[in-house]
Order: C-alpha cells, then structure tokens, then sequence
C-alpha cells in the first residue's frame, strides 16, 4: 500500500483532512490555473474565432449520409462559458462537457444522439430492404397464376363443351314445339273458320254487337282526363242494348264454340309461353357460348355462383316440355272433334240498328270536332311554352359561362393573395395598397359569384316551371290525340262495317 494517504484524493472535489492547506494565490481576470479543468474555463474577451469553412473531399456522400470524418464514440462538446447551454462554470468531472458522458442540459434542449449516429440512422432508413423476399414472392406468384389461369382454360373449355350440348338439345326440343305451336294456330284459325260459318246466317245482327263492343272497348283506351261518359258513349251503349234485345242465336253450340277457342288460344298460350321461353333461353345460351374474358359485355355480379330457388331438375324440365306439347294436341284434338258437329243459326235483324248507327256517329263526330279545336289549341300553347324554354336555357348558358368567367377571376385573385401572404419575407409581408385592392377584389368576386349562382337557381326554377307545364301540355296533347285517333281513325273504320236494313232483310 503506498505510504500516501493523499494520492487518491481529488483535490477539486474531495475534501482533504490530512492534506495540508494550500496558499491562496489570486489570478487576473481571464487566468486559469493550470491544473483547471479546460471545459469549464471562464470566457476571456476576444476569445471567439470567426468560422472556419469546412472542407469536404469531392468524392464525399451527402451532408445527411455519414462521412469519412465522422467519430463513431460521439461527439466531444464542451460545455463553455458561453453557448446555448451555458449555465456559468461546471466542474462536476473533468469530462463534464463530453456528450455520451453527461448530457449537456439547460432549460431549452438535451442531447441524445451525435452527429455521426443521426447520419447512421439516415443510411439505415435509406437503405431498401426486402428484396429478396420481393423477387422471390414475384416468381412464386407468377408459377401460380400460370398453374391457375391453365385450370380456368380447362374449365371454361368443359364449360363450353356442356353449352355447345345444351344448345344442341334446345334446339331440337324448340323444334317440336314449333310444329305444335303451327299445329294449334292451323287448328285455332280453321275453328274460327268454321264458327264464322255457324254465325253466317246470324252475322248481320252479330256485327253491329260486335262493332258497338268494340267501339266501347276501344274507347276505354283513351286517356284518363278524357275518360268521359259523353253522348257517343251513351249512344254506344244503347246500340249494345238494343242488340242484346233481339238477340236470336243458338247459344248452346255457339257456347261450346266460344269454350273450345278459349281452349285453344290457352293452349296456344302456353305453348307459345314455352316456345319463347326457350328462345330465350336458347338465344342466351348462344350468348353465353361466344362470350370469353375479352368480351366487353361482362361485368362483376356477386353472389349468382349457387342454385336459384326457381331452379328445376332436368328429369322434371324433360317431362314438362313432353307433357306441354301432349296437352296441346289433346285440346287440338278435341277442337277438331267439335268441327264436325258445328250448327249455324239464324237471328233476325231491326231497321233501329240503322236509326241508332246513325244517333251513335252523329254523336262521334260532335265529339271529334271540339277535340280537335282544343287540340290545336293546346298545341300553339306547346309552340309558345317551347321557345320560352329555349329562351331560358339560352340564359342559363350564358349564366353558366359567366359564372365560368368568375371563377377565373377568383382562381387569379386567390392566387395573389396566396402568393403575397406566404411568399413574402419578413417585413415585406405588409398591408399594401395591393393588398387591400386584392381583398377588396376577391370579396366582390365571391359576391358576383353568389349572385350570379342565384340568379342561376332562379333560372333554374322558372326553366322547371316550363318543363313541367311542357310535359302537362305534351300529355295533354297526346290524350287528345289519342281519343282523336280512337273516335275518329279506328271506330270510323270499324263502323264502316255496320250492316244496313237491306242486308238484314236479305239475310
């Protein structure tokens, strides 16, 4: 052990009993004494260096990447009388200023990391990573996609083998019912054919029936506001009632007539039900046959890869087209049965059918004439409403490339105002004359421009308004012309069939 105590005593921190007492010398003003620590020497005047321009070799990386000069035990600060630190002379340690050592600390900011690291840390976040991991997935995703679009060309070639075999079978069952659906319109027309016959000697009274029905069913095709009960819809009515009242048929063959030929045509029905169901059917299977992945009429449509609820097997699709064309050859069957026992009858005919034929069409035509006036009417309304639309519309495209206009203005006085408020330094970032003239500018062009949308709604309502009243005066016009074509175009035609008092006497 050495023989003194003293040695390992610090003589600036610990305090020395047995040490003896040092002389007090005093220093001048920016002295140190030698054996001081040199971070935490007083400032002495004159003291600060102007700064001396790093040099960097031309090869050298970027200032934020790390440099060849760069220390890797960080970096040494000295905590001097003088700084942004500078809390007056510390002499905790004679390291006290070493940045790894003791953090240099005031009240505005701590050091953790060096210059060096910060640079480290910048090439570390730099540096891409993940590569390997990228080419590899790149492969192993392509070998997949190769192995999986392989397998949907196998499917959707099975695929489209089953629908070349569907459509096959479509169009062999099509077949067959298109010779039934000819079958049962051959038979439908040659009933009708025969019924004709059956009604000859009666046809003088049961045309003017018909006529007046007809008339009155057509009449119910007329639009709602002219849905009225006028004269010539009472005077139908009564043709229809004085028709009924010397109505002399054989109702009992007649009924039998009428019940088969709604057989037929519902047979017809469903059978033609059937043949357009498989049309379409047929006409969508094709479709779907010449579609493929470059076809533009394809589209994402979720959920439809599972069974419909209204889906059926294919056993019971075999037996429903079976037992729809046997059903239609049992009713054709039957129809032509009821041919061979066909009776006529004979009804006699009334000179008032041609006093009410004539009511009844002095009627119509009153009717038709004060449609027709109110139609044009109505029309040169139409004309008029029309050039006021265009008229307003011409204003709201003017309106809307005024509006255009103003927010060019607005985009120009905005991008002033942004370009002055942000882009001027310092004290040259004042309230102007220009600045004043800019905010001025920009508040009258957001008035002009809320004025101007205003006037736009505005316009917009009035051009709604005559829309609205377009589209009133456009039905309006197309029930007129409607009933015009009804009372004045179709009955005209079928009334000019009714029989005249000669041919009920020569019936």
């Amino acid at each position: 052990m050495p023989n003194n105590p003293d040695m390992y005593n610090c003589p600036f921190i610990c305090p020395s009993t047995g040490a003896k007492a040092l002389a007090e010398t005093y220093l001048q003003a920016g002295d140190t004494r030698a054996n001081e620590n040199p971070f935490a020497s007083p400032y002495k005047p004159g003291m600060i260096q102007p700064p001396e321009p790093k040099i960097h070799p031309p090869d050298a990386p970027p200032l934020y990447l790390p440099q060849p000069t760069d220390s890797t035990s960080g970096d040494m600060l000295g905590m001097g009388p003088i700084g942004p630190w500078a809390p007056g002379h510390v002499d905790w340690t004679p390291q006290a200023g070493m940045t790894g050592v003791r953090p240099v600390v005031d009240k505005y900011s701590i050091t953790h990391y060096s210059t060096g690291e910060w640079r480290k840390n910048n090439l570390h976040m730099l540096t891409p990573r993940a590569t390997d991991k990228a080419k590899a997935l790149d492969a192993s995703i392509k070998g997949d996609l190769k192995k999986a679009f392989d397998a949907m060309d196998n499917k959707q070639n099975e695929t489209n083998t089953k629908l070349k075999s569907r459509v096959k079978e479509l169009a062999r069952w099509k077949k067959l019912v298109e010779n039934t659906v000819r079958a049962i319109t051959k038979e439908t027309k040659a009933l009708e054919a025969d019924r004709s016959k059956l009604k000859s000697a009666c046809r003088i009274l049961m045309l003017p029936e018909a006529i007046s029905r007809e008339c009155l069913e057509l009449r119910t095709n007329r639009y709602e506001p002219d849905l009225v009960r006028d004269d010539a819809e009472q005077e139908l009515i009564k043709e229809v009632a004085i028709v009924g009242e010397i109505r002399r048929v054989f109702q009992n063959t007649l009924a039998k007539v009428e019940t088969q030929l709604e057989y037929n045509k519902a047979a017809k029905a469903s059978i033609e039900s059937d043949w357009s169901d498989k049309m379409s059917t047929l006409k969508l299977d094709g479709k779907n046959l010449n579609m493929g992945p470059d076809s533009t009429l394809i589209l994402h449509h979720p959920g439809v890869a599972r069974w419909p609820e209204n889906a059926t097997t294919l056993e019971y699709w075999e037996h429903y087209c079976a037992e729809s064309i046997r059903n239609c050859d049992e009713v054709r069957q039957k129809s032509e049965h009821l041919r061979n026992d066909l009776m006529t009858a004979i009804i006699k005919g009334s000179q008032d059918m041609k006093t009410q034929a004539d009511r009844t069409n002095a009627a119509l035509a009153e009717t038709v004439t004060a449609t027709e006036q109110l139609c044009a009417k109505l029309e040169e309304n139409l004309k008029d409403n029309l050039q006021t639309i265009a008229d307003v519309e011409n204003l709201i495209d003017y309106l809307g490339d005024s509006l255009r206009q103003v927010n060019q203005r607005d985009k120009l006085s905005s991008t002033r105002l942004l370009n002055r408020n942000y882009n001027r330094p310092n004290v040259e970032n004042c309230r102007d004359q220009a600045q004043y003239a800019l905010m001025g500018e920009a508040k009258f062009i957001k008035e002009t421009a809320d004025s101007l949308t205003g006037k736009m709604r505005e316009a917009e309502a009035v051009r709604a308004e005559l829309m609205k009243y377009r589209g009133e005066l456009e039905r309006e016009i197309a029930c007129k012309r409607k009933s015009l074509n009804i009372d004045q175009d179709r009955l005209s035609r079928v009334r000019a069939h009714m029989p005249t008092p000669e041919e009920f006497a020569n019936a």
